[in-house]
């Protein structure tokens, strides 16, 4: 072989030697893209599954009624699981409660779009929705910061790569501060990691796109209405400034929607013993809280319908 037809032969070998990291990071970041793209689709699939679930057993029960709840972490920890909300409700005269609540993790309204026409197909009596959602984004990279910690948690430590569904649903950790409430620490911790991950604006766009859905709901005949969820008391100080209990600027911009009531949260649910380290709320105040809950629920259905109402 003379030394010019060697001389492409190398030439090649050493494009395909050099194409060939190229073509492993290519599709190494093609699959680390489309792993991330699917990273959340669980919760959406375990939750339409749970709305299946509502739906059917609506259907066999004769008085059945359905109240659908969405919302950040701490709704879960407010709140009774579904049984346990089912029973306070039937003291109140409401009977056959079929509670659904929806939780994601700091939770923005986005995370909920993708089964909202499922929830309307239920048909619920009442809808609720965290007053958070209507001000809170994720801020940028958070998602993908999270995903590239899980799969170093798989890779290193073997991990399970999807996250537990259930947990986000029904997890309730609490370690009790006492009677003293959260430290200063406590709350400085708190605090910075909570604005490390959630940007919570006035005019986040996220204020229409819930209002949009209330107007549906409501024109298919569901309640809507917002649920004003505290924090810790010292917390709240930090954060909007003595006797505020919400960004004062966010609540301004709920005045001039008379479509989107606003149930806040009793006096008697917010002490600084009834919450956890974590700035949840612990058991007493879960039960304090649900229990008001439940007689709001029952107070709202014994009101007018929405189309009745509109007849008025």
């Amino acid at each position: 072989m003379t030394d010019e037809t060697k001389a492409p032969r190398r030439w090649l070998r050493i494009a395909v030697l050099c194409a060939l990291p190229v073509l492993f990071l290519a599709g190494t970041a093609g699959a680390f893209w489309t792993g991330y793209r699917l990273y959340d689709k669980p919760f959406v699939w375990y939750n339409l599954n749970r709305v299946a679930a509502t739906a059917d057993r609506a259907a066999r029960a004769a008085n059945a009624v359905t109240v659908v709840a969405l919302g950040d972490t701490a709704l879960r920890h407010a709140t009774l699981d579904e049984e346990g909300m089912a029973r306070l409700a039937e003291k109140h005269g409401v009977k056959d409660l079929q509670f659904l609540r929806i939780v994601h993790d700091h939770a923005q309204f986005a995370d909920f779009e993708p089964m909202l026409d499922a929830i309307l197909d239920l048909k619920p009596e009442v809808v609720l929705i965290d007053l958070d959602l209507l001000f809170a984004e994720r801020r940028a990279f958070v998602d993908l910061r999270r995903y590239g910690t899980t799969l170093t948690g798989v890779a290193m430590d073997g991990k399970p790569y999807l996250r537990d569904q259930i947990a986000i649903q029904y997890g309730k950790s609490c370690k009790p501060v006492g009677r003293e409430g959260m430290t200063a620490e406590d709350i400085d911790r708190r605090i910075e990691a909570w604005r490390e991950v959630v940007d919570s604006r006035p005019e986040s766009p996220m204020f229409e796109r819930v209002r949009r859905f209330a107007d549906q709901a409501r024109a298919a005949g569901s309640r809507v209405a917002l649920l004003h969820l505290r924090r810790p008391p010292a917390l709240e100080e930090r954060l909007y400034g003595p006797g505020n209990s919400h960004v004062p600027a966010a609540l301004a911009r709920l005045n001039d929607q008379p479509g989107l009531p606003l149930w806040r949260s009793p006096d008697t649910a917010h002490k600084a013993d009834l919450y956890c380290h974590n700035a949840m709320l612990g058991p007493d105040g879960r039960k304090l809280y649900s229990a008001w809950l439940a007689g709001s629920i029952a107070q709202a259905l014994s009101e007018p319908r929405v189309e009745e109402a509109a007849l008025q």
